[in-house]
């Protein structure tokens, strides 16, 4: 949106003959018959552009402050000569624009962790950001070893350096500052990173500079974020210590060294950088000797309050401009970028920054997606923002946008992008979400599934057919080919939520045989929609989804308004209960279950209206029960008078009856089950016996599973013959195993086995197809650990795991998507007082964790993710139970 645009009444045909004056005498002159003032006074970039009649002829006048103004003017020349209304009515209309940008520095940036963009995607980025009247693009993406990896020495071959002169060459056709960065420190190879003291590692950095100076490149970056903060030569400890201030001495001597020996000495060289403490609106040792020691006309980047902020205001900007020593900042905006969440798109609006920001902040840069195209629908809004913030309507610019992107396939694209909107700026508001909200409380209430079923049906045909349009009618190859993951992800999840309305609609009539061949339809549209791994709407499918499982017991249940509870035998033998009182809010103190005393682990479940059911072994060795009600905890009732040895395991069928399964007096593993008038008898699974307490699972078509720790040691399973029948026998897994198995079920109905081996790695054995054979039990090796472990399996069908390590730390490996290998094990963050016992980790209907803890001084701690895949919050201290 221009700065000053105004109508006047003149109007004539594109066709006709008009003359056009572009800066120098004439165009003054004809402005000056307009009767339109000239550019005198307005900021770099502006420029003034006037359509009309003046002396009998059509005239055009454009002048610019400065070369780039003229830049701008002739891109809202475009912008007018093609938008609808005069396409469509063929006539250009009289207009008076004065425009300057309110940001002096806009663009984007190549800066994510990830592989790098193609060139011709490149190209067409730097085309897009000067038709969009940005003006700095900078690159600096992890997946290029020589930006920030272990390569950051060595100059590029004579192929690579000919692509970056291409490059720089468009961008300053498009009067767009090509700026390339360095993280010296190599952050994604910290064994690989500067000796900042040794004059060779100096002088190569120098050397990477110069060569890609020589191809026209003028603008340098340092960046010296998202490192560990540790030096990684003796040399730099010996000449920097070890103080609150060494790792700023040391890097501000690079930039000093960087600046004083090759910016000042190169014509039109210039330098940003991005300090470590690169967040935030604090003071700290680090920003204050940071600050004061690096050149004054060196820009430093900021990111917000945090490193992906929601908002960032104007008052947070001057916190954090005074943290650094009263400098301008340069904002870093990690929106769209979405390496921290590889499986979503952010395909939103920019929203949440403070018009007021453009009077002190140098520039706004936003950092983008792994997905170059689709990274334009939200860059579109952050060039609005950054050109005009004051008129900046984040709705309307994301419209034009997605008209200006889509063409002719607007509509689907619109439709697509409505549930690619999730991210730290957006809570979910895809159009499906209310829809789907309505049918889940009609569901968990026993009301009418009808009105609420059909729209939920009604929308979900909708988006099924989205990728199917786009596929044919957006010409973009690169944008399709980029997305091709969503698409299927979308189709996948709009069919499984029409297997949810209709497997819930039998259900409700009793026809649990229709209700299982629907669930069965869901798993498999859910692995056909996972098969890339990819996220559309996290939280609204995944919530239908779960109206289909069949509860497991657990320590820790979510709520399904995203409220937690958490549950643990306290020092007094009572079972104890923590919970929050609102989603993402703050933990209650423990409180007591009194009545009786408990041994081992508690099995808590929610019911389909929400209220819980707590199962214990006694300290009296029996099976116990608790009910919560409007009123509270009804009391414990004990189930029956056999003797159970180990914790009890408790799953909740199809017919929505609770079966207990633990380990006998005898060591075999027996069940328990509700009836129409109580409990049955405690029922063998004769043929072995075990030890620890067993794992049971509902299947996609009623069937229960249980796996256990036999007393040989070895994995042993059994099945029911079908829903509510007898069991077929115990069949030999193989494995040895030192503790209890984990048993996750996959979307394709098939199960995944994983036990601490016998040399303390975790291993995994699984079906590769639906009731199919059992593949070898393997390790995921690279570390040992005590105690069984945690699984997951997250909302892409990708499997998560949580160990406590033989040193006390929790740590994590995953699958980036569904029967993918392992990742390395990654520690959680820092431990608190070192894990006491094996983590619980549950996630949220979006996909992040939470992981619970008990540490070896007994209090419960919790730690979370902010999104699926995000890095973790700090320990929190829920208190000891």
């Amino acid at each position: 949106m221009p700065q000053s645009m105004v109508a006047t009444s003149t109007r004539f045909a594109m066709s006709d003959d008009v003359a056009v004056y572009v800066d120098g005498p004439d165009a003054a002159a004809a402005l000056r018959d307009l009767g339109v003032d000239g550019p005198a006074g307005l900021p770099p970039g502006g420029y003034v552009l006037a359509i009309g009649e003046a002396n009998g002829r059509k005239v055009v006048a454009i002048d610019g402050v400065d070369e780039a103004g003229t830049f701008y003017a002739r891109q809202t020349l475009r912008q007018l000569t093609t938008s609808r209304q005069s396409t469509n009515s063929g006539q250009l209309p009289g207009v008076v624009v004065r425009d300057y940008p309110a940001f002096g520095v806009r663009g984007g940036m190549e800066s994510f962790y990830g592989q790098p963009w193609s060139q011709g995607d490149l190209l067409r980025h730097l085309d897009w950001l000067g038709a969009h009247r940005m003006n700095v693009f900078q690159y600096t993406v992890s997946g290029d070893s020589r930006t920030s990896g272990e390569n950051w020495r060595d100059l590029y071959p004579a192929t690579e350096i000919a692509k970056f002169a291409e490059a720089i060459a468009r961008a300053k056709e498009n009067q767009v500052d090509f700026t390339y960065r360095i993280n010296p420190e190599a952050n994604v190879s910290p064994q690989h990173g500067i000796c900042h003291a040794l004059q060779s590692d100096l002088d190569k950095l120098i050397a990477r500079y110069q060569q890609l100076y020589d191809v026209g490149e003028r603008t340098f970056s340092i960046g010296w974020d998202d490192v560990n903060g540790r030096f990684a030569c003796p040399l730099d400890t010996d000449t920097f210590g070890t103080g609150p201030t060494a790792l700023a001495d040391a890097q501000t001597h690079v930039v000093n060294h960087v600046y004083a020996n090759f910016i000042t000495k190169r014509t039109g060289a210039k330098l940003v950088t991005v300090p470590t403490e690169y967040w935030g609106t604090g003071s700290s040792p680090y920003r204050t000797r940071f600050a004061e020691r690096i050149p004054a006309d060196a820009p430093i980047f900021w990111t917000g309050r945090e490193v992906v902020s929601p908002t960032i205001t104007a008052s947070e900007l001057a916190q954090a401009e005074q943290a650094f020593g009263g400098r301008k900042l340069l904002i870093f905006d990690n929106y769209p970028v979405n390496d921290f969440a590889p499986n979503q798109q952010h395909l939103g609006p920019l929203t949440g920054r403070d018009p007021a920001l453009a009077e002190n902040a140098l520039g706004i840069l936003a950092n983008e997606m792994q997905e170059a195209e689709a990274s334009l629908l939200s860059l579109y809004t952050v060039a609005d923002y950054a050109w005009n913030p004051s008129a900046y309507d984040a709705q309307d610019s994301w419209t034009r946008s997605l008209q200006e992107f889509g063409g002719t396939a607007y509509p689907a694209l619109r439709a697509y992008a409505e549930v690619s909107t999730a991210s730290p700026l957006h809570p979910e508001t895809a159009p499906i979400a209310p829809l789907a909200k309505a049918f889940a409380q009609a569901w968990r209430t026993g009301g009418d599934l009808g009105p609420s079923g059909d729209a939920l049906l009604a929308e979900a045909a909708r988006l099924k057919a989205v990728p199917a349009q786009l596929r044919q009618t957006l010409a973009n190859p690169s944008f399709l080919r980029d997305s091709e993951g969503w698409f299927v992800a979308l189709e996948g999840r709009a069919a499984a939520a029409e297997h949810v309305v209709r497997g819930l609609r039998a259900k409700a009539q009793g026809d649990l045989t229709t209700y299982r061949d629907e669930r069965r339809a869901m798993g498999l549209a859910l692995a056909q929609g996972n098969k890339f791994g990819r996220m559309v709407t996290p939280g609204v499918f995944d919530d239908l989804v779960d109206l289909m499982a069949a509860p497991r017991g657990a320590s820790v249940i979510r709520h399904a308004d995203g409220r937690m509870a958490t549950f643990a035998r306290g020092a007094s033998g009572h079972l104890r209960t923590s919970f929050q009182t609102s989603p993402g809010s703050g933990w209650t103190p423990f409180a007591e279950l009194p009545g009786i005393t408990m041994h081992g682990q508690p099995e808590v479940l929610a019911e389909r209206d929400g209220s819980m059911v707590a199962f214990v072994r006694g300290s009296d060795d029996r099976l116990w029960v608790n009910h919560q009600s409007a009123n509270g905890w009804a009391g414990w009732s004990k189930i029956s008078e056999a003797v159970v040895t180990d914790s009890p395991t408790v799953v909740q069928t199809d017919d929505g009856r609770f079966s207990v399964f633990a380990r006998g007096g005898n060591g075999q593993l027996h069940t328990i089950w509700q009836t129409a008038t109580g409990w049955s008898s405690f029922e063998p699974l004769t043929g072995i016996t075990m030890l620890g307490k067993p794992e049971v699972v509902v299947g996609q078509n009623g069937v229960m599973t249980a796996v256990v720790r036999g007393s040989d040691n070895q994995v042993w399973v059994n099945k029911q013959h079908g829903p509510g029948t007898g069991w077929q026998g115990w069949i030999l897994l193989g494995g040895v195993t030192t503790d209890n198995p984990r048993l996750a079920a996959t979307y394709d109905g098939g199960y995944s086995v994983f036990i601490r081996g016998s040399d303390g790695h975790l291993q995994t054995t699984w079906q590769t197809s639906y009731d199919g054979p059992w593949h070898g039990f393997v390790a995921i090796g690279g570390i040992t650990m005590t105690g069984p472990p945690e699984v997951l399996v997250g909302n892409n069908g990708a499997m998560q795991a949580y160990v406590r390590g033989s040193d006390n730390r929790i740590w994590t490996a995953w699958q980036n998507r569904a029967g993918d290998g392992w990742s390395h094990w990654a520690q959680v963050i820092e431990p608190f007082t070192g894990a006491g016992g094996s983590p619980a980790a549950v996630d949220s209907s979006t996909g992040a964790v939470s992981l619970f803890g008990v540490g070896l001084d007994g209090r419960v701690r919790t730690a979370w993710q902010s999104a699926a895949g995000s890095g973790w919050s700090g320990w929190a201290d829920l208190g000891a139970p």
